[in-house]
């Protein structure tokens, strides 16, 4: 399901019954997780906000200036908390992954969404089109071919709620987690609390709550687009319920 649509990233009938379902079935094995880590039937790797790093190489430096000058400030922390989620979850579930590709998919998976970018989101899928504005930034900048797709595919594919990290790579895998995380509050119990709320604190999510539902309610996303799916699905149901916004 997670490369057969085209570019534009409006899906089919088939692609989108495939999705709904992969929605519906990752809702479940949360549920089921989160229930076996509460009776302490599974467990993930604890660490602290500073076991992890912003990476200070001259690509990621560069993605940070293009996201200053694109993002809104509640949308800049939003990606830089999917970043922290993400790279978290790595370190929960013993995941291998290239921190550089991780911050750099992170930055910019939302690009789509900016005040510069946003009038692509009634032609195509806003994920697709930050996909390839990323490639092309970091293939501008220097990044080889292989690891560009790598951002390429990480930020496509984030609005999946399943994404296959052996067909499409760790970073891909991580930054779908993350980027739920953070909106809905998917996977909050695979980090510890006091990590939680350093994040926060460095990173505050004041006002992203709403920022994000207007974004996805008033934008006019392209008809079958995961986007305008997630909405008629009720998306802003979910993110109201985001305990992230009452816990931490």
């Amino acid at each position: 399901m997670q490369d057969n649509f085209t570019q534009l990233g409006i899906l089919n009938k088939n692609e989108i019954s495939r999705f709904k379902i992969s929605l519906i079935k990752s809702t479940l094995n949360e549920n089921i997780k989160r229930v076996l880590t509460q009776l302490g039937l599974n467990s993930y790797a604890k660490f602290n906000f500073n076991d992890l790093t912003i990476p200070d190489s001259k690509l990621a430096l560069l993605a940070i200036e293009e996201a200053n000058d694109i993002y809104n400030p509640i949308l800049l922390k939003h990606c830089y908390r999917t970043f922290f989620w993400s790279a978290g979850i790595a370190i929960s579930e013993g995941i291998k992954t290239d921190n550089e590709l991780l911050f750099i998919s992170s930055i910019l998976h939302d690009s789509g969404l900016t005040d510069k970018h946003n009038h692509i989101c009634s032609q195509q899928c806003f994920a697709n089109y930050g996909g390839d504005y990323a490639k092309n930034f970091v293939l501008k900048n220097g990044m080889d071919t292989n690891n560009a797709n790598l951002v390429k595919k990480a930020i496509d594919l984030h609005l999946y709620p399943n994404v296959d990290k052996v067909k499409f790579g760790n970073e891909a895998y991580l930054l779908s987690k993350g980027a739920a995380m953070d909106v809905i509050g998917s996977h909050y119990f695979q980090l510890p609390n006091e990590f939680i709320k350093a994040t926060h604190k460095k990173y505050s999510r004041i006002d992203f709550k709403d920022d994000i539902i207007q974004t996805i309610e008033e934008l006019k996303h392209k008809e079958n687009t995961r986007a305008d799916i997630l909405y008629k699905m009720g998306f802003n149901k979910l993110a109201n319920k985001n305990r992230l916004d009452t816990n931490y």
